[in-house]
């Protein structure tokens, strides 16, 4: 008995939609394989598989080549520290021993090769010029010393030298990336900028002495805030370089005798400022602190030396791994791609016989593969077909032909009803969105393009529809008695219902406005009347605004519209006060109240709909209230109202990233522009007798700056360098806490500062445009009770201004901050202005 056959089953549609989908991913890997041999494309696979290993590998043994580079950048950076640490302890000592001594002339011959030699090096080195011409001319000054130079003279020019090595120092340390190493930055910046201020400053402290009394005293309060900020920069560096290298903890014993020390120095000044004999304990401690600042500097720099020479030996051998890894991958690679060759070779060269035997009518040829890969299958199927392809040939022909025809018939058929299809719908569209743009175009006609302005006050407004046709509106009109009416609306809904209600709402709105009626009845009757023209049941938030030029005066009401929102002179937001009143058309018979505000100068009122609001983004995210707040806040006041209306589109626009608008946008702004800033001083108690102007500065906002302010100064004031020296002290701290703290860093801003001198004052002028802030009120006196580690941090700054000014005050005149600051130029008697100062920082 013949064995029965076995039934065909169909694949299933998500079969075959699942092997449909993955062809179509693989046809270009499959065409491009089609076009190789095996040997091409083994080759392929080895060429892609050696190009991602390097890659992956090459970036990363450039990146460790990188770091080896720049911590061998960084040493070379620290060993050139050393040498600076060395030259400036002897200027320190130098500048004592020349200060206090009676000597003609301090013998400079072993510094002069030292400074020489640094002198020489810059030239090649163009970021240090400025600081290489100034210890050029220092040492010149040093060096021109004359026995009729006093202390005060000696001690100046030391301090010139000493400034510009400082300065190099810090040159240095940026050309060697010192202040940017990724785990030793607060270490290197404590070696650099700290450790450096200390030792000047410490020994600075000791030589003060030697000078007159009214001049100690400003260095003994200077050298309080230098030592009070440098002590916990030098602990966060200590931290910071015990937890990278533990090993450092042995410098801990060294940090604590020299923050001993410099706290019993300031103990010992502050006894001298009370009137006790304590000198020469001050001078001995200063002595003892330079060598402690010196020996903690140097050990400091071994340390964090012996730490990048770890971190290149560790780059060294992760250099090595790395190319270890990627060679012994290629060998393993390339070994394994040769054996599947050969093996696949063989297989294939069995089936390529067994076929030419096939082909040649050999018909009984069976082909036999010794492998277990996917080749054996294929020979198999070989075998299987051999066996049915001349009985099954026949058949498939013919079922192939017949199936090719219906197929061809069926797909002219319904290519030729799509075609007509397609061509009707576009011819349709067409004549929808030719309509549509007519009565987009209609729409906008409706709304004004010109607005008003006059005076200090300006309106501009714009309406950006979410679809061809929008729901918001907006106008103005202006009333019998002179007044401005803005009107801002948005209908619910969008498209066509949406525009015609627009335009009826418009309509009511404005003819109701125009009799003069108070925002309230507006809105009332504007009510009433549409809830009788509503067939489609929609509804409108309207907000009403009539506004005084003469006065700056507003009535305004609101219709469950978003509440407007003020922009005060000095940038704060907030919105008006608003009833949150019903929309109009919902039910008739409801009323409304009219509120009053005033629009004062330099104050913008801005009104929009929801769209500005309810803008998203592509990842669902809306602008939301508090983001038109902040960017409303950050807008400047100087700005005009079309100028505000296209930032706020802008911003939009930005923030949305291209994605779909959901509703129509619509803003329009009333501004007031801002008088012009002046610098008129208030009137005071002091007598500006004679008084006559010394410098006018406009300063731009960047902390750069401020040394081209002293050196104007010190300009103006050549034969006053005491008062050249208060007046660049109080200068610089109240202009980097208006540039750090009141403009947040803002660098497009000026500030301007002004110089006068009359018979018996001299007068400091600052004018910033920052929010309102009077730091001789709001900032707390700093209590010097207190121990150096538990007193917080601020205030001193402010205290130095007012110890070393006779007055200084604040106010603001509606245009911004007005700091006065005044310095008698009477030269005080000693032992009072020693009194007064002691009295003063005590």
């Amino acid at each position: 008995m013949a064995n029965a056959p076995t039934p065909f089953v169909a694949d299933k549609p998500s079969d075959r939609r699942r092997r449909g989908l993955t062809a179509g991913l693989l046809e270009p890997s499959a065409r491009l394989s089609g076009l190789l041999s095996f040997s091409g494309k083994y080759m392929l696979i080895g060429v892609i598989v050696v190009l991602a290993l390097g890659t992956l590998s090459v970036p990363l043994w450039q990146t460790l080549r990188h770091e080896r580079a720049v911590a061998e950048r960084e040493r070379l950076g620290l060993h050139e520290l050393l040498s600076f640490s060395g030259l400036l302890a002897d200027l320190v000592e130098m500048r004592d021993e020349a200060t206090r001594s009676s000597l003609p002339k301090p013998d400079l011959t072993a510094l002069d090769a030292k400074v020489q030699a640094l002198a020489m090096q810059s030239e090649s080195r163009p970021a240090s010029a400025l600081a290489s011409s100034r210890l050029r001319d220092g040492w010149q000054l040093i060096r021109g010393l004359t026995p009729s130079d006093g202390a005060a003279q000696r001690f100046a020019a030391f301090n010139v030298v000493i400034n510009a090595v400082l300065a190099w120092i810090q040159i240095s340390a940026q050309e060697h990336r010192l202040n940017v190493d990724p785990e030793l930055d607060a270490t290197l910046h404590a070696l650099t900028i700290r450790l450096p201020l200390v030792l000047d400053t410490v020994g600075k402290h000791g030589t003060a002495l030697a000078l007159p009394p009214e001049e100690f005293a400003p260095f003994v309060f200077t050298a309080q805030v230098v030592l009070t900020e440098a002590l916990p920069v030098l602990a966060d560096a200590m931290a910071q370089l015990q937890s990278v290298r533990p090993a450092a903890a042995s410098l801990t014993p060294l940090l604590q005798a020299l923050q001993q020390s410099v706290v019993a120095q300031q103990d010992a000044a502050d006894k001298m400022q009370d009137g006790q004999q304590a000198g020469p304990e001050v001078h001995a401690l200063s002595r003892v602190n330079q060598q402690r600042s010196l020996g903690f500097m140097q050990a400091l720099n071994r340390a964090a030396d012996d730490h990048l020479q770890f971190r290149i030996k560790s780059l060294e051998r992760s250099q090595w791994i790395v190319s270890s890894l990627l060679v012994g991958a290629l060998a393993v690679i390339a070994y394994l791609f040769a054996g599947i060759y050969v093996s696949t070779l063989r297989s294939l060269n069995s089936l390529s016989k067994g076929t030419d035997e096939f082909c040649a009518g050999r018909l009984y040829t069976r082909i036999s593969i010794d492998t277990r890969d996917e080749l054996v299958v294929i020979a198999r199927n070989f075998n299987t077909m051999a066996g049915e392809f001349e009985r099954l040939l026949g058949v498939i022909k013919e079922q192939n032909e017949s199936r090719e025809q219906e197929l061809s018939r069926q797909v002219q058929a319904r290519t030729a009803e799509l075609a007509q299809t397609n061509t009707q719908l576009i011819a349709a569209g067409r004549r929808v969105q030719d309509e549509l743009a007519l009565a987009r175009d209609m729409q906008l006609a409706l709304l004004p393009q010109q607005f008003p302005s006059a005076g200090d006050w300006k309106v501009h407004a714009i309406m950006k529809p979410a679809l061809e046709l929008g729901g918001d509106f907006y106008d103005f009109l202006t009333l019998p008695d002179q007044r401005i009416g803005v009107l801002v609306a948005d209908v619910s809904g969008k498209g066509v219902a949406a525009a015609f209600f627009m335009a009826v709402s418009r309509t009511v709105l404005l003819d109701l406005a125009a009799t003069g009626r108070s925002p309230a009845e507006v809105m009332a009757l504007g009510n009433d009347m549409l809830c009788q023209r509503n067939p489609m049941e929609l509804f409108v938030t309207v907000c009403y605004v009539v506004f005084d030029p003469g006065t700056g005066s507003i009535e305004y009401a609101s219709a469950g519209h978003p509440t407007p929102l003020r922009r005060g002179a000095d940038g704060r937001v907030s919105a008006l006060p608003t009833n949150f009143d019903t929309a109009l058309a919902v039910m008739p018979g409801l009323s409304y109240v009219t509120l009053h505000e005033k629009l004062e100068a330099g104050e913008t009122l801005l009104l929009y709909t929801d769209g500005v609001t309810e803008a998203f983004d592509r990842t669902g995210e809306a602008f939301g209230d508090l983001r038109l707040h902040n960017w409303f806040a950050q807008s400047r006041a100087d700005r005009d109202a079309d100028a505000i209306v296209d930032d706020l589109v802008s911003e939009v626009h930005a923030f949305v990233s291209g994605a779909q608008a959901s509703d129509d946008l619509t803003c329009l702004v009333l501004n007031r522009q801002p008088g012009e800033r002046t610098m008129t001083v208030p009137p005071t108690s002091v007598t500006m007798t004679n008084k006559v102007l010394l410098q006018e500065f406009s300063l731009p906002t960047r902390l750069s700056e401020i040394e081209r302010l002293a050196d104007a100064v010190s300009a103006a004031l050549p034969d006053r360098p005491d008062l050249a020296f208060a007046a660049n002290l109080c200068l610089e701290e109240l202009i980097t806490n208006i540039i750090t703290h009141g403009l947040h860093g803002a660098t497009d801003r000026i500030i301007q500062i002004r110089l006068s001198m009359s018979d018996e004052w001299l007068e400091i002028v600052l004018k910033d445009d920052a929010p309102p802030f009077d730091p001789f009120k709001e900032v707390p006196d700093p209590d010097f009770d207190m121990a150096l580690e538990d007193r917080p941090i601020g205030g001193l700054g402010v205290h130095l201004v007012k110890t070393l000014m006779d007055d200084a005050h604040a106010h603001y005149d509606g245009s911004g901050n007005l700091i006065v600051m005044l310095k008698t130029t009477r030269q005080p008697d000693r032992r009072t202005s020693d009194a007064d100062n002691t009295n003063n920082l005590s």
